[in-house]
């Protein structure tokens, strides 16, 4: 029985869930007002022309970053395209959105509902979770007004990787936001690792997408200033090592640790500094740094952040960068450690030789004992300077980046 109305709740939802839900919204939750529900029911119950615009516009979703209190990661590139995209074109106004549940998007300044017609963008770079999924009537509908729609895809970890999710919710949010980038006009990844793990993604699980569904790459900009300035380090003799990420579980911190730990018991003369605040899902990585008798000693977390001058410091006093991720989208702090010229240590993954080509000291294995060894081999080349140094490895600006992105969105 409980099947059954489990069944009969998944139809109802399907078919009324866009009024539904708002409508609960309202009387529960206060999170919609009336004007919200005059904008939803003209425009889904009332056809409308939309009134074709001499200046065509790019609706740049901002969802998130309007909220976002933590600028970093995903916030961060959205603020760059806002940034940017209208510095390095003329053809389109640039018109921030913000999304909400079932009922669409609206103007971040003006508050109205958005009406794209023939000729506009709606270009989201953004995965909010609830927002997507929620209006997949009013993608429908815009693109039948011939408004394109375009998505910056960062990854499919949520997806190949559900291990690391913080729940299940999020791992089937994401294979619905797949869905809508499968039925949109064009997705720009931030690798070719991610535009091979989308294509890959698709084919396996047999997605039916828009037969006019474009995709391409570009790699995400860096505008990191290095500071190169003379750091006296702690001893001449100790070997400086610094890993650049938030603590989380697929960020193997933990495996650094053990490994670190080893080789203080072989009285390796080594230290390692950890910047990035406490994710989710690691706790035996934060167990194992805080219980450490080298805590706070040869052992450094920076949890709480610190300013990108102290940054600069670190990547300054530092001997080599360790990124012992199991899997990225893209890895910045590989090319922030090679504008300083430091030697990377990291994991052999295809986003990793796809940055860092041969330019890096590679490692496998999941345990500290497998990365202590890696470790290891790399100070006797560091000796001997015949490690694989950094230079030379490629990255753009934000302002080519974007200009890659708005070269592509002219193609559709």
């Amino acid at each position: 029985m409980p099947g059954f109305f489990k069944f009969a709740y998944s139809i109802f939802e399907k078919c009324f869930g866009f009024i539904y839900h708002p409508i609960v919204r309202f009387y529960r939750f206060n999170e919609y007002t009336l004007s919200d529900f005059f904008s939803f029911f003209v425009n889904y119950f009332f056809l409308y022309k939309c009134k074709e615009s001499k200046e065509r516009k790019i609706y740049l979703d901002v969802t998130y970053l309007s909220k976002c209190q933590r600028f970093a990661g995903i916030c961060r590139v959205v603020s760059k395209i806002e940034e940017l995209l209208g510095k390095i074109q003329d053809k389109y106004e640039i018109v921030p959105v913000i999304g909400k549940q079932y009922l669409g998007f609206y103007e971040r300044d003006s508050k109205k509902i958005i009406k794209p017609g023939k000729g506009d963008i709606f270009f989201s770079a953004e995965v909010t979770q609830g927002i997507f999924d929620t209006n997949r009537l009013f993608f429908d509908k815009i693109q039948k007004k011939d408004c394109k729609l375009v998505f910056f895809l960062h990854d499919l970890i949520p997806v190949l990787f559900p291990e690391y999710n913080g729940s299940m919710k999020f791992f089937r949010y994401y294979q619905k936001y797949l869905k809508i980038l499968c039925k949109s006009d064009l997705v720009i990844c931030n690798s070719k690792s991610v535009l091979d793990d989308f294509e890959k993604y698709i084919v396996e699980n047999k997605i039916k997408t828009n037969p006019c569904l474009k995709k391409n790459f570009t790699h995400l900009g860096v505008d990191f200033q290095p500071s190169l300035k003379n750091v006296e380090k702690s001893s001449a003799d100790t070997i400086n090592f610094l890993m650049v990420s938030t603590v989380e579980v697929r960020k193997k911190y933990d495996q650094a640790v053990e490994a670190f730990e080893l080789l203080w018991k072989k009285n390796y003369d080594i230290s390692l500094s950890i910047v990035g605040k406490y994710g989710w899902r690691a706790e035996k990585a934060r167990e194992l740094i805080e219980n450490s008798a080298e805590y706070g000693k040869r052992l450094k977390w920076y949890n709480t952040g610190i300013s990108d001058s102290e940054l600069a410091s670190l990547y300054n006093s530092c001997d080599a960068l360790i990124f012992a991720s199991k899997t990225e989208g893209f890895g910045l702090a590989l090319i922030e450690a090679a504008i300083y010229k430091k030697p990377l240590i990291i994991r052999d993954i295809p986003i990793f030789r796809e940055v860092a080509s041969d330019k890096a000291f590679y490692f496998s294995g999941d345990d500290g004992e497998s990365l202590a060894s890696a470790i290891e081999k790399w100070i006797e080349l560091y000796k001997q300077n015949k490690y694989p140094h950094s230079e030379g490895i490629k990255y753009i600006s934000w302002e080519e980046s974007v200009k890659n992105m708005y070269k592509f969105i002219e193609t559709i």
